[in-house]
């Protein structure tokens, strides 16, 4: 059974300061008050895991060579009978090429 989960990360610049006036000073002055983070678009990424794989991807379902997935790690787990044309059940974790989405398409980003 695979198993599909879905991360979202906020495409951001580096932090803004935000000026304003130290008040704790007896005479204030211009100071960093806050900072901003400004975002652009998010990406959105899926990570198939299974834990009764039969198959490898192939070299060229590799993002390089011009696939959809960034990286996959496999392990064996079972070593079936070879002679009935059974091979070696392993768990994996398959990484899909991350999707650029707007902001508003991010569950909970309404709230930030």
């Amino acid at each position: 059974m695979v198993t599909r989960s879905t991360s979202y990360r906020l495409r951001a610049a580096a932090p803004q300061p935000v000026k304003g006036e130290c008040a704790t000073l007896d005479s204030p002055g211009p100071a960093t008050v806050a900072f901003v983070l400004q975002t652009f678009k998010a990406e959105k990424q899926d990570t198939d895991t299974c834990e009764d794989q039969a198959q490898l991807l192939c070299s060229n379902d590799m993002e390089g060579l011009g696939g959809d997935y960034v990286s996959a790690s496999y392990t064996a787990q079972r070593f079936l009978d070879p002679e009935n044309d059974n091979g070696i059940v392993f768990t994996s974790t398959e990484v899909r090429k991350e999707e650029i989405i707007e902001e508003s398409e991010v569950p909970g980003a309404e709230n930030l």
